[in-house]
C-alpha cells in the first residue's frame, strides 16, 4: 500500500500551529505568574459594624437636619398658641394759648399733657385662628420630615446591604476563579503532554490555552469587582473601607411576612402617602377658610370699663380672625381745663359686615373645592401605587425563596458528584483532574447558593422599605 505525501498547505499549517503553541505556552507561563499587588487589610468588617456607621451617611444626616428644623418650627407654633402679651403707651402735649369770645373777652388757656400706659393680651381661641392653622401646618411638615427620614435611612441601609454582599460575592468569585485557574493550568499541561506523546491535536491544546486565558480574565474581573464593592461601600458609609474580609453572610432562610400588614402600613406611612395626605389637609384648610369668608360676617366687638376719656379695662373679639384680647390702660397727665370727677362706666361697641353677593368669593370657594377633589384623587393614587409596589416585591420575594431552594439542591448534587469522584479516584477508575473539576463545580454551586440567598435577603429588605421601613 502506497502512502500519499501530505499536502504542502497542510504541512505549513501544522508548522504554524506548532510555532503558535510554543509561543502561547511561553506567554502563558509568564502571565500565569501573579504580579505583586499591594497587601490588603485583613481586619474583618461585619455587616453589623458597617450598619453602625450608617448614621454618618450624607443622605441620613440631611434628613435628620430636616426633622430637627421641622421640630423647632412645631415648637414655635405651639408656643405661639399661648397668650401674647404686649405693652402700649401714648402721650400728647398741647401748649398754652388764648381764645377770644364774640364779645371781645380774651381767655387764657393753660398747657396740657395727657397720655396713657397699658398692657394688652391676645389669644387665638377659635379653631380657625392663624396660630391654630400654623400649628397644623407645622405638624404636617414634621410628619413628612419624619417619613422622609425613615425613607432615607431605609434606602441607605439597603445600599449598605447591597455593597457589603457584593463584596462577599466578589470574595467567593475570587476563590472560584483561583480554583478554575488551577484546573485550567492542569488541563493545559495535560494537553501539552498528550500532544507531545501524539495523543492530542493542536486544536485541543489551543482550546485548553483559551480556557486558561478565560480563567485569568475571570480572576482579574473578580478582583476588580471586590475593589469596586469596597469603594461603593465606603461611599455609602461616608468613609474609606480598606479591608478585604467580609465575614457576614446572608440568612440561610427567609420567612415571608404578612402581605396584608405590609400593605396597610404602606398605605399610611410611606412618604409619598404622607405627602399626599398633607396636601389634602392643606387644601381642606384653604377650603374651610374660603367657606367661612363666604358664610360668616366680619364682626369685631369690644367692651370697655373705665373713665369716659381713656384708660380702664377693655376686651375685644374678632370673629373672622378667631382671636380674643384684653387690655388695661391707665390715663396719665393733667389738664388745667379739666374740672370735677369722672366716674367709671361701661362702654361697648360692635361693628361688622357681611358679603351678600360676590362672584369672586364664590369662585374662590369653587377653586378650593376643586383643589380638595384633586388632592383626594392624588392620595388615592399614591395609596394604590404603594400597594402595587408592595405586592410586586412580595411576589419577587416568593420567587427568590424558590430560587434558594433550587440552589440548595444544586449544592447537594455537586457534593454527591464530588463524593463519587473521590470514590472513583480511590478505586483507580478516576483521576485527580476529575476531583478538581468536581471541587470546582461544588465551589461554584456554593457561590450560586450564596448569591441566591443574597438576592432573597435584599428582596426582603426592599419589601420592608416598600411598606415604609422595618416594623
Amino acid at each position: 500500500m502506497t502512502t500519499r505525501p501530505r499536502a504542502p498547505a497542510l504541512v505549513a499549517r501544522s508548522a504554524a500551529l506548532t510555532v503558535c503553541l510554543a509561543l502561547g505556552g511561553a506567554s502563558l507561563a509568564q502571565s500565569s505568574t501573579p504580579a505583586a499587588t499591594p497587601t490588603a487589610t485583613t481586619t474583618p468588617l461585619t455587616l453589623d459594624a458597617a450598619l453602625a456607621l450608617l448614621s454618618g451617611a450624607p443622605s441620613v444626616t440631611q434628613a435628620q437636619l430636616s426633622v430637627q428644623v421641622a421640630q423647632k418650627n412645631l415648637d414655635a407654633a405651639r408656643t405661639a398658641l399661648g397668650l401674647t402679651v404686649s405693652v402700649s403707651g401714648n402721650a400728647a402735649y398741647t401748649g398754652p394759648g388764648t381764645t377770644t369770645a364774640s364779645d371781645g373777652t380774651t381767655t387764657s388757656l393753660a398747657s396740657s399733657l395727657s397720655g396713657s400706659a397699658g398692657v394688652n393680651v391676645s389669644l387665638g381661641l377659635l379653631p380657625w385662628s392663624s396660630n391654630q392653622s400654623s400649628l397644623r401646618a407645622a405638624q404636617r411638615s414634621l410628619d413628612l420630615a419624619q417619613a422622609n427620614l425613615l425613607a432615607a435611612g431605609a434606602s441607605a441601609r439597603l445600599n449598605v446591604y447591597q455593597q457589603y454582599y457584593a463584596a462577599v460575592l466578589a470574595n467567593l468569585d475570587i476563590d472560584v476563579a483561583a480554583r478554575t485557574l488551577a484546573l485550567r493550568q492542569r488541563q493545559l499541561t495535560v494537553a501539552q503532554t498528550q500532544q507531545t506523546a501524539g495523543n492530542a491535536t493542536s486544536e485541543s491544546v489551543l482550546s485548553a490555552q483559551a480556557a486558561l486565558q478565560a480563567a485569568q480574565a475571570a480572576q482579574l474581573q473578580a478582583a476588580a469587582s471586590l475593589e469596586a464593592a469596597q469603594r461603593s461601600l465606603g461611599a455609602a458609609l461616608g468613609q474609606t473601607v480598606g479591608t478585604s474580609a467580609f465575614p457576614s453572610v446572608p440568612a440561610e432562610t427567609v420567612t415571608l411576612p404578612d402581605v396584608a400588614a405590609l400593605v396597610a402600613r404602606a398605605r399610611t406611612s410611606r412618604s409619598e402617602v404622607v405627602d399626599a395626605r398633607n396636601t389634602l389637609a392643606a387644601a381642606q384648610d384653604t377650603l374651610d377658610t374660603q367657606k367661612r369668608t363666604q358664610a360668616l360676617p366680619d364682626i369685631t366687638a369690644s367692651v370697655r370699663y373705665g373713665p369716659s376719656g381713656s384708660g380702664g379695662l377693655s376686651a375685644n373679639l374678632n370673629l373672622t380672625q378667631g382671636t380674643v384680647g384684653a387690655g388695661y390702660a391707665v390715663p396719665l397727665g393733667t389738664s388745667s381745663s379739666t374740672t370735677g370727677t369722672t366716674t367709671d362706666r361701661i362702654s361697648a361697641s360692635i361693628s361688622g359686615s357681611y358679603v351678600v353677593y360676590s362672584p369672586a368669593v364664590a369662585a374662590q370657594v369653587s377653586a378650593a373645592q376643586a383643589n380638595v377633589t384633586q388632592a383626594q384623587l392624588s392620595l388615592t393614587v399614591a395609596q394604590q401605587t404603594v400597594e402595587l409596589d408592595v405586592r410586586t416585591k412580595y411576589s419577587t420575594l416568593q420567587t427568590s425563596i424558590i430560587a434558594v431552594q433550587a440552589k440548595v439542591t444544586a449544592v447537594q448534587v455537586a457534593q454527591a458528584a464530588l463524593d463519587t469522584a473521590n470514590a472513583r479516584l480511590k478505586a483507580g477508575t478516576g483521576t485527580a483532574d476529575d476531583v478538581m473539576a468536581a471541587e470546582l463545580d461544588l465551589a461554584q454551586a456554593q457561590r450560586d447558593l450564596q448569591a441566591a440567598r443574597v438576592t432573597a435577603q435584599l428582596t426582603l429588605i426592599q419589601l420592608q422599605n416598600a411598606a415604609g421601613g422595618p416594623a
